[in-house]
């Protein structure tokens, strides 16, 4: 996160962009580097770099330690549909280890990957005025989801079922995504997890709580569906339209 001061006061949160497997659990690790890519919000770190703001990304895998899960919030059976900071399988039923950890290391990895990351962001929410978390989600729902097999929306919009922003705030997000021709969902399939949950309100609290929102885009709209290689001229083209959200969100809501 660059310490410039004239960052304007939005900060960015990128929780998912990584596919990259903590050095303390490398050998055991079942899954393939393509798998691991297919697990991640493909290409979130490019599209939502914006510039002259805060920014604060994750660089390990979702699969190993999830910073958009509470950190007591242990989960091992993804056919109970839980989705805890650590899983042992994963959406699609793929084992995560060859010999699975023990609960001493998975504390540890939480402790050590986990913290540091919303570490950062209660340094920059003082300093800001809005937190945007940066998401992409699959085309269709996988299993488990209520969604399963059924096509998604271009973008889906969270806000903790109105708890973390304002109407105001979700009205403009979706206004803006719709007026460039993307159909927006809200709440649905993804409303936000612990990073909406824990750092932001509708209210500002401060200097603990800003308003928030989360936004995903569908993958289909940028990505080979089979090789999940970016397509970059839309990869290019989705980063200049957050460039112009953000721009045309601090014009509407940023105090000067």
């Amino acid at each position: 996160m660059s310490a410039r001061s004239a960052l304007r006061p939005i900060l960015l949160s990128i929780p998912h962009a990584s596919p990259t497997v903590p050095e303390e659990v490398a050998e055991i690790v079942a899954l393939s580097p393509k798998q691991l890519l297919g697990y991640t919000d493909l290409y979130t770190d490019k599209i939502f770099t914006i510039s002259n703001v805060h920014i604060v990304k994750y660089g390990y895998s979702r699969v190993i330690v999830d910073v958009n899960r509470a950190p007591d919030d242990i989960s091992k059976e993804y056919e109970l549909s839980a989705e805890g900071v650590s899983v042992h399988t994963t959406w699609d039923g793929s084992s995560v280890y060859t010999v699975e950890p023990t609960q001493e290391v998975m504390d540890e990895l939480i402790v050590k990957y986990h913290q540091p990351f919303h570490d950062a962001l209660e340094e920059g929410i003082p300093k800001v005025q809005f937190l945007i978390d940066c998401h992409s989600f699959l085309p269709y729902g996988p299993k488990l989801r209520r969604d399963s097999g059924i096509q998604r929306p271009d973008i889906n919009l969270g806000n903790a079922n109105f708890s973390s922003c304002t109407r105001e705030h979700t009205v403009f997000f979706r206004s803006f995504f719709e007026d460039h021709g993307y159909s927006v969902s809200i709440n649905f399939p993804y409303s936000g997890k612990y990073i909406l949950g824990h750092h932001c309100h509708r209210r500002r609290i401060p200097p603990f709580l800003v308003p928030g929102i989360q936004i995903e885009i569908n993958q289909g709209l940028y990505t080979e569906e089979d090789t999940l290689k970016a397509i970059p001229a839309r990869v290019d083209e989705f980063h200049g339209i957050m460039e112009k959200m953000v721009d045309a969100f601090c014009e509407k809501f940023c105090a000067k």
